[in-house]
């Protein structure tokens, strides 16, 4: 889950929780209100009740008599009762009670019961108003209050994943920088500054990192270019004069010449390693142009005449399904280099008596050429590391080249890099694996 939806939807949570502790307290808060204002409008009513005797004292009979002081009120009037003391107001809610001067039915009803004193005689008076419309009232405040509440959580949602994707824009494209880092090339990215101190330090940090790595990067190209330059040399002077004494076979012994020939072939082997590290390091230097018409089928077929002598010795069958010819822009000797290593290394693990198929595919502007071999494939564990350099997935002993560096698709990747293009290996189900270029 991304960080800004992980913050949203924590700070939705807790806005929930707040929501719900705040429903109820503003349901006691209202529900309070109501009641005192209640309580107050019996009060009142209690007051003018009072102002109503004072003038005509008279009027407490008709009271009495009626049990009535208003729309909704009932008023029972007795002799005192002692349920209060003197000059006091006692509050209570009736849940279930009939007016008996108008309804039928039982409803819940708020009840002041207080004395009065008309004439040295003390009175208890129990003032009744319905609950029912004020309940309604608190209601309607309470629904009022959590709709808006609701309203303002929406909104705030809204607001908070739009400040959010701004704030956190400078990181996601910080991380998006890093995952396109694929490649050395990529290295020369840098990060920007921005008005967040936290993504700031986090961008110096990357951007000091990626310097230390490009420096160290550089000064291994130019370690591995030299070396294998100055290499080259001094092996060319290991073969010769071991080609010398072995030109002089007759007059050495067996032990000799077989000492003198495993200098000779391991002065090979170094050399072939040596030019093949001096290849890498000048793609990787872009020591190439790029600016030439190749036709990859054109490409294949002068691959294929090349190493007609290994696929014959192994009595192999090269088949062709060619969907298109593939024209690109780029360096033709690098991308023949690219093929010849892909074909090469079908040969070499392909069984003697087998097919090897050269296929291209034009799919609206996915294309891509592809060996298909029939070997033992790419054991599991290797899949994702078979491009990488001195990697060798097996040993075998069927084919040729059998001490080769374990540079063949490491070339090739470099290779598809300085042209932008891709190269993927995978196995088949029945049996064999397939390299392939996506230009």
């Amino acid at each position: 889950m991304k960080l800004n939806n992980k913050i949203l939807l924590s700070n939705t949570v807790l806005t929930l929780i707040v929501f719900a502790l705040t429903a109820v307290g503003i349901n006691y808060l209202v529900s309070s209100t109501v009641y005192d204002e209640l309580d107050n409008h019996l009060i009142q009513h209690k007051i003018d009740l009072i102002n109503q005797i004072d003038e005509n004292a008279s009027s407490l009979q008709d009271i009495q008599k009626l049990g009535i002081l208003g729309s909704y009120e009932w008023i029972d009037i007795q002799k005192y009762d002692g349920a209060v003391s003197p000059n006091t107001n006692d509050f209570a809610t009736i849940d279930t009670m009939r007016n008996p001067n108008k309804e039928v039915e039982e409803k819940s009803y708020r009840r002041l019961t207080t004395t009065i004193n008309v004439n040295d005689t003390y009175y208890t008076i129990r003032l009744y108003e319905e609950v029912a419309s004020w309940e309604h009232i608190s209601r309607t405040i309470l629904l009022s209050v959590l709709a808006g509440l609701l309203i303002w959580i929406l909104l705030l949602y809204i607001l908070n994943q739009f400040v959010l994707d701004r704030i956190l824009a400078p990181f996601y494209e910080t991380v998006s920088t890093l995952e396109h880092i694929s490649n050395p090339s990529d290295l020369n990215e840098t990060f920007p500054a921005t008005t967040t101190d936290e993504i700031n330090v986090l961008n110096s940090a990357l951007n000091s990192m990626m310097q230390h790595i490009r420096s160290s990067f550089e000064d291994q190209k130019q370690f591995i270019q030299n070396a294998s330059h100055e290499l080259l040399t001094p092996l060319s002077i290991i073969r010769q004069k071991a080609e010398r004494i072995l030109s002089n076979a007759d007059s050495l012994d067996e032990q000799t010449i077989k000492a003198t020939g495993n200098i000779q072939d391991t002065a090979v082997r170094l050399s072939r390693l040596s030019n093949a590290l001096l290849l890498i390091s000048r793609i990787e230097n872009r020591q190439y142009s790029l600016d030439e018409d190749v036709t990859i089928t054109n490409i294949t077929e002068n691959v294929v005449n090349e190493l007609s002598d290994f696929i014959e010795m192994k009595q192999l069958t090269i088949e062709y399904d060619f969907d298109c010819p593939i024209n690109v822009k780029g360096n033709s000797e690098l991308i023949n280099a690219a093929i010849y290593n892909i074909v090469q290394n079908a040969i070499k693990y392909t069984h003697e008596g087998s097919s090897i198929t050269l296929k291209t595919r034009c799919e609206g502007e996915q294309r891509s050429f592809s060996v298909l071999d029939e070997g033992p494939g790419i054991p599991t564990e290797f899949l994702g590391s078979i491009f990488d350099r001195f990697q060798k997935t097996q040993n075998h002993t069927d084919g040729f080249d059998d001490d080769s560096p374990g540079l063949g698709l490491s070339i090739v990747q470099s290779i598809s890099r300085l042209h932008n293009f891709r190269c993927t290996a995978k196995n088949h189900p029945d049996k064999g694996a397939e390299v392939s270029i996506h230009f």
